[in-house]
């Protein structure tokens, strides 16, 4: 299948209409969440003097626990499996060694680049939302606000899943490759 390229006019302009430039995060934390004002079911108070099962922190973490997805690598595994691919075909196409896919693959904990994830999720041939659930099991996003990440959507958006072209594009932005095999 014929892959498009994308020409620098073209992502200049993926660019101009949807970069936003980053006002400033007033997102609330996890842990702001967690110290903030709390509100209660009715007859429910605080943590302090409450016998109330669920009012405890070790319930709170229990059920925070509970709900941990994937890891990375689990997902990554995961993925290639249900492609149908072999897991050489997807690294090699990542632009990633063997040996470092072996120590992701090994480990269910590694902590992979973002260029890393990113290049698994174009070797991968993954959606933005696809590649938004990848990389942020990592903990990564694809940002409106970095024109790197705007860059990589692009090429993402038009289906042209080529690392070596997008890190090309990259490197003429004066941006570092996802990869640098």
């Amino acid at each position: 299948m014929a892959e498009n390229v994308l020409s620098k006019k073209e992502i200049d302009e993926y660019i101009r209409l949807h970069y936003e430039p980053d006002a400033g995060a007033d997102d609330k934390g996890f842990f702001e969440i967690l110290k903030g004002p709390r509100k209660y079911p009715d007859g429910r108070r605080g943590f302090a003097g409450s016998n109330v099962p669920g009012d405890t922190l070790q319930y709170l973490l229990d059920k925070i626990r509970n709900k941990v997805e994937l890891s990375f690598s689990e997902k990554l595994v995961e993925l290639i499996k249900e492609k149908g691919k072999k897991p050489s075909d997807i690294y090699k196409k990542a632009e990633i060694d063997k040996a470092l896919f072996s120590k992701i693959k090994g480990n269910k904990n590694y902590h992979p680049t973002k260029g890393t994830a990113l290049a698994f999720a174009i070797a991968l041939h993954l959606s933005v939302e696809e590649t938004q659930d990848l990389i942020g099991r990592a903990g990564y996003a694809l940002s409106n606000s970095i024109k790197q990440d705007l860059i990589v959507r692009c090429y993402i958006e038009a289906r042209t899943y080529n690392v070596n072209d997008i890190n090309g594009k990259l490197i003429d932005y004066g941006f570092d490759p996802l990869t640098n095999k």
